[in-house]
């Protein structure tokens, strides 16, 4: 996908204006929904990415036996939340990606999410572990391959 920021704009322009109607974007135009949904996508993915620094340092003190589980979860989850609640303005989220080319970032944010699903599916316990849940030794081999993704998709 290409950024492309006046359209971004416009878009936005239209959800508002069909709200102020009471009407639903994706009924209305459903077509230009799932266009600004990409756009969303790939601002969050560059949201995500500008921590990525963070998040790779965290990932390798976890894969390396640095810290242990509880220190990783504790970490990432603060850092995912604290990304995923960033209020920028519109202009300031314009003004910040201008530079930046979108399509190299994409599915950085599904990475990260990714990771949040495999922390949430952690059992420590093998007695009380369900068929989907992971145990340690699973939940830090999946760091590992996000890593690994993250360091050859992302340098």
């Amino acid at each position: 996908m290409t950024y492309n920021q006046k359209r971004h704009i416009q878009l936005l322009k239209r959800l508002q204006d069909l709200k102020n109607q009471g009407k639903s974007f994706y009924q209305e135009r459903k077509d230009e929904y799932l266009e600004l949904s990409k756009y969303e996508g790939a601002i969050q993915s560059y949201i995500y990415w500008k921590s990525r620094t963070l998040f790779v340092l965290l990932m390798e003190k976890f894969v390396n036996g640095r810290i242990d589980r509880t220190q990783f979860d504790s970490k990432f989850y603060r850092m995912w939340r604290v990304n995923r609640d960033k209020n920028y303005s519109l202009k300031e989220l314009l003004d910040k990606i201008e530079d930046v080319e979108l399509t190299k970032l994409e599915g950085f944010s599904a990475l990260i999410s990714d990771l949040f699903t495999d922390c949430d599916v952690f059992e420590p316990d093998s007695a009380l572990r369900e068929d989907y849940e992971i145990s340690e030794e699973e939940l830090r081999n999946c760091v590992k391959k996000t890593l690994l993704e993250m360091k050859d998709r992302y340098p």
